[in-house]
């Protein structure tokens, strides 16, 4: 479940990184 999480979070945080980035 832990590793599932991850690769789900792993394009997840790149957009979250992306969006402040973009917005600030």
């Amino acid at each position: 479940v832990m590793h599932e999480r991850n690769a789900h979070n792993f394009p997840l945080d790149l957009a979250a990184f992306e969006v402040p980035s973009i917005n600030g």
